[in-house]
C-alpha cells in the first residue's frame, strides 16, 4: 500500500483510515450518522426533523394517543417531546384535544395536513433510504435490515 509523505496515512485515503474501516463500532456508527445527515437535511426542507417522522406514523397507525405514550413508544424525554409536538402543531400536522375520559390528559391526533404530510416525508424518507443504500443488492439490503432488526 502506498503511503503518503508523512508515511502514515495511504496515498488512497479517501476521508476514512482503513484502520478505522476495521473497527465494527467506528463503522456502524458513521453509517448511522451519514444515512441520519442525509435524511436530516432533506427533511430541513420541510421545516421537520426525525423525530416528527416516527409521531407522524404512530399517530397515523395508531390514532391519537398522550404525549407520554409517544414518548415512551420513541424513547423520547417529556420536554423533547413536547418540543416536537409545539412543531408540529405550528405546522397544523396535529392537535392537541382533551381527552374525553380525563380532561386533565392532552391526546395527540394526527390532522388531515399531518396525513398528506406523512405521505410526503415517508417518500423523502424512503428516497434517502434508497440513495444511501444503493450500494448494496436487494438481498444484500433485506439481510443487513433482518440483522439491525436483531440488535434492536
Amino acid at each position: 500500500m502506498k503511503k503518503n509523505e508523512a508515511g502514515s496515512i495511504p496515498a488512497c485515503y479517501n476521508g476514512v483510515h482503513p484502520a478505522l474501516k476495521a473497527s465494527f463500532g467506528y463503522s456502524f456508527i458513521k453509517a448511522a450518522m451519514k444515512f441520519r445527515t442525509m435524511l436530516s437535511q432533506e427533511l430541513e426542507k420541510h421545516k421537520l426533523v426525525t423525530a416528527h417522522i416516527g409521531i407522524l406514523k404512530l399517530l397515523s397507525l395508531n390514532g391519537p394517543a398522550s404525549q407520554i405514550a409517544l414518548g415512551q413508544d420513541m424513547g423520547v424525554d417529556k420536554a423533547s417531546m413536547v418540543k416536537f409536538l409545539d412543531g408540529l402543531e405550528k405546522m397544523k400536522w396535529v392537535r392537541r384535544v382533551p381527552d374525553k375520559v380525563d380532561r386533565r390528559i392532552k391526546l395527540v391526533e394526527i390532522t388531515s395536513k399531518g396525513a398528506e404530510g406523512l405521505k410526503k416525508v415517508l417518500d423523502v424518507h424512503s428516497t434517502v433510504t434508497n440513495e444511501f443504500l444503493s450500494p448494496l443488492s436487494a438481498k444484500e439490503r433485506q439481510t443487513l435490515h433482518e440483522m439491525l432488526n436483531k440488535l434492536t
